[in-house]
């Protein structure tokens, strides 16, 4: 038999990582598959601290160090070892099963250890990628019928969200579990945890408790897709469909998160999700467009998501009759109320349950295809109504102010141990070339900045930026957390520079002081090095104690207005000839996320009294 470097292979077809789900999720497939019905998952956390607050509840933080997965299934027969003992089996090809699932043990712990007893036997073995059936240990010994996984060592060292992790785990398998149970293959999952998590210690999950509200066909393109929904009651709340593969939940297509009478289910099933499902089951490798489709895949995604939105939202309807009906209503008064200026029946029949940021994708949507035809229009010569032009400038406007709302409550939403992080990528995402207009969002500093264009539109001044950056770090062990943009002259040139810096909360006045002197430093390269540069503004955004604010007051900075938190400013002269003016404002996030908010809710009063008056 020909031979195979599992540590490549699971290298290189595991590229996108593995984590507890998957693993979890993979050995109770398996379990099933054995004949299991009781199938337990203890998820063992450890007595860890972290740095920040050891030593108090506060500061605990327990992570998920050992996954335990046990089951009476048939266990390891001589059989079921000689196939665990080669790549891509295909004693399960029946069942949709590719051979390589247990290869996501060794990709997530360190130490994988299998004990199973057989009727007159026990089995025992260490599997790692150098696994050989020469490693399991037979001991004559009898017993009831009982295998068990146990992860060790895990490579993802993090404090898994038990709530979420389960909750997850159970909507994956729903529809394997009511289908085996409608077969006569009744299986009950247990789950144990001592995380000290607001969740059940001990919380099962049967297929005898999972009911289906109803079941139903289609067919597109002679492929047939058959679904089946199922509901959960308040307070949980939605509607998703979810793409199986061999009845394994592979993707999940939301329709609506803000459905809020229950949570609707919709699992989908079809022969052609599983032969276009990825060798580790984590996504279908379906065709985006009508012009990638193939022989394989002659399906596209925008022909075939929008028909199962279709089928699930009249699925709903039929089996639950009234709930989509008066959420509509519901949630149409809620879009008038926060987005008056939108008009919701210029989105289609389905408008009220798309979330906020589905508006502002269905409009911009909308809104392209109707630019295009004006252009269309344009360039074939034809006359086009200023009406037109008209409306279309001033809807594309109320998006950008949709946009900038969504941007501000996601902000305003979180935590403040994650507000650095979030602003930083609201500003400018990571990655991000800063020069799509909707990516640049500087305007949450300041609304003059609206029209800057970006650095990384401009090679020079990118490497320029860059250089200035290492030398800075290589001098104060610090790389700069820095957004920067320009403006331009009438020559093109660069000659207003913006700079936004952040500091993690919990830092003492030392570190916070030291934070201003990095931002003014680092400004001062920067105009040394661009020389057309004739005016700066600085931003840092860093929590501000009374401590630190009595020594910003005695050093020289004044307060600026803000809604309810302390901003200060101060102006500096920087450059080699101090020349240029540096403007350096200091303010917490909050203040940030409420005066952006406050902002731009004038615009919004302003477009809502154009709605009224027209």
């Amino acid at each position: 038999m020909a031979r195979i470097n599992l540590r490549k292979f699971i290298a290189e077809h595991y590229k996108g990582g593995v984590f507890a789900r998957d693993v979890i999720r993979e050995a109770l497939t398996n379990s099933i598959h054995a004949g299991g019905k009781l199938i337990s998952v203890d998820l063992h956390f450890s007595e860890k601290q972290s740095e920040i607050g050891a030593g108090s509840a506060e500061g605990e933080r327990r992570v998920l160090e050992q996954i335990t997965i046990s089951d009476d299934g048939e266990g390891f027969t001589s059989d079921n070892l000689n196939f665990f003992d080669e790549i891509c089996t295909s004693h399960k090809d029946s069942i949709g099963g590719k051979g390589v699932g247990r290869l996501a043990f060794l990709k997530y712990a360190n130490r994988v250890e299998i004990r199973s007893q057989l009727a007159n036997e026990l089995i025992e073995f260490p599997y790692t990628p150098e696994f050989k059936l020469e490693d399991v240990k037979k001991s004559p010994i009898g017993g009831l019928p009982s295998t068990v996984v146990t992860l060790r060592d895990l490579k993802e060292k993090i404090n898994t969200q038990v709530t979420k992790l389960v909750n997850s785990i159970c909507d994956d398998l729903r529809l394997l579990l009511f289908l085996k149970h409608q077969s006569g293959h009744t299986i009950k999952l247990k789950f144990t945890h001592n995380s000290r998590q607001p969740f059940d210690d001990v919380f099962t999950f049967s297929g005898e408790d999972i009911k289906s509200e109803l079941d139903r066909e289609f067919e597109l393109d002679g492929m047939k897709f058959k679904c089946y929904a199922f509901r959960d009651e308040a307070p949980r709340k939605g509607i998703v469909a979810l793409l199986c593969a061999d009845e394994i939940c592979v993707e999940e297509y939301v329709i609506s998160r803000r459905f809020a009478v229950c949570r609707h289910l919709i699992f989908v099933t079809s022969e052609y999700f599983n032969r276009n499902s990825d060798i580790e089951r984590q996504s279908l490798t379906i065709p985006k467009t009508e012009d990638k489709v193939d022989m394989m895949s002659p399906i596209s995604r925008e022909r075939l998501l929008p028909r199962i939105h279709s089928e699930c939202l009249s699925m709903i309807n039929e089996s639950a009759e009234g709930d989509i009906d008066q959420f509509k209503s519901d949630n149409i008064e809620k879009l008038k109320k926060y987005y008056p200026f939108i008009r919701v029946d210029s989105l289609g029949g389905n408008a009220a349950l798309l979330d906020a940021d589905e508006v502002v994708k269905t409009y911009r949507a909308q809104q392209a295809r109707r630019e295009d035809q004006v252009v269309e229009t344009l360039e074939a010569g034809k006359a086009v109504s200023w009406d037109d032009v008209s409306h279309l400038a001033s809807e594309d406007l109320a998006r950008f102010i949709v946009h900038r709302a969504l941007v501000v409550d996601s902000l305003a939403n979180m935590p403040s141990t994650s507000a650095e992080e979030a602003i930083h990528n609201a500003i400018l995402p990571k990655k991000s070339t800063g020069t799509e207009l909707r990516e640049n969002n500087v305007w949450l500093v300041d609304d003059k900045f609206l029209s800057y264009s970006s650095i990384y539109s401009d090679e020079g001044l990118s490497k320029i930026v860059r250089e200035v950056g290492e030398s800075v770090e290589s001098k104060q062990q610090r790389k700069p957390d820095v957004a920067a943009f320009f403006s331009k002259d009438s020559e093109n040139h660069p000659n207003k520079l913006v700079i936004i810096e952040f500091k993690k909360p919990g830092a003492d006045i030392f570190d916070n002081n030291k934070a201003l002197l990095q931002c003014r430093l680092y400004a001062g390269e920067l105009v040394d090095r661009i020389s057309t540069v004739r005016e700066v503004f600085a931003f840092s955004i860093v929590e501000i104690d009374d401590e630190f604010y009595r020594d910003m007051k005695q050093t020289g900075y004044k307060d600026v207005f803000s809604l309810n938190d302390r901003v200060v400013y101060n102006d500096f002269s920087i450059g080699e000839k101090s020349d240029v003016p540096l403007h350096l404002y200091v303010m917490p996030a909050s203040a940030l996320i409420k005066d952006a908010k406050a902002r731009n809710r004038v615009f919004e009063e302003v477009l809502q009294f154009d709605v009224k008056r027209q």
